[in-house]
């Protein structure tokens, strides 16, 4: 008889492998993350059948925390601009709080390793909440650039903000409300 399945070493196959792909990016060996995990490398596709498989269970993961890092308190009937403010500091706590998961997180968006499937079932996250903030932010921007704002010049400014409070902790409040102002400013019409 098959032993069951332990939480425990999943959970530390997972986290091993976000430190490995944070580090070295999707090209993380197995045998990295079985090393970093504490287990044999078989152990790895004991829990997870392929290497890609492994790599989508980690962004749905990740998406999970992220999604429950933003939607929580989310200001549904708020303006526009405080809901966009509400999401610029949640990632930045998100991201100061979990910079191995940020890392990993950001490797995987990018991979092509991670499935159109993957991608959506985590789209469907962030229920209704991402396509109401589009729409709004819509209405003060270009519309053809919404998505482009959100996916890329958000993202980047919250990478670039986040290095800036890491190396000037004492300056950490004015940068983040600096870093949201350059980004609610330079979508304006």
């Amino acid at each position: 008889m098959a032993r069951p399945l332990s939480d425990a070493k999943r959970t530390a196959i997972l986290a091993a492998a976000a430190e490995q792909v944070a580090a070295r990016g999707v090209g993380a060996s197995t045998a990295q993350i079985a090393k970093a995990a504490k287990v044999a490398e078989g152990t790895v596709f004991t829990y997870f059948e392929t290497k890609d498989a492994l790599l989508n269970a980690l962004f749905v993961q990740l998406e999970e925390r992220l999604a429950l890092a933003i939607g929580g308190s989310f200001p549904a009937d708020a303006e526009v601009r405080d809901q966009l403010l509400h999401v610029w500091n949640a990632l930045i706590v998100w991201g100061a709080q979990r910079p191995v998961d940020r890392m990993a997180l950001r490797q995987l968006k990018v991979s092509e390793r991670i499935t159109d499937c993957t991608r959506t079932q985590c789209a469907g996250l962030f229920g209704t909440m991402l396509e109401t903030l589009q729409a709004r932010i819509a209405s003060h921007t270009r519309p053809e650039l919404v998505s482009f704002y959100l996916g890329r010049v958000l993202i980047s400014l919250l990478e670039t903000t986040l290095e800036a409070m890491a190396a000037q902790p004492a300056q950490r409040e004015m940068l983040q409300q600096a870093g949201f102002d350059l980004f609610w400013k330079g979508i304006q019409r």
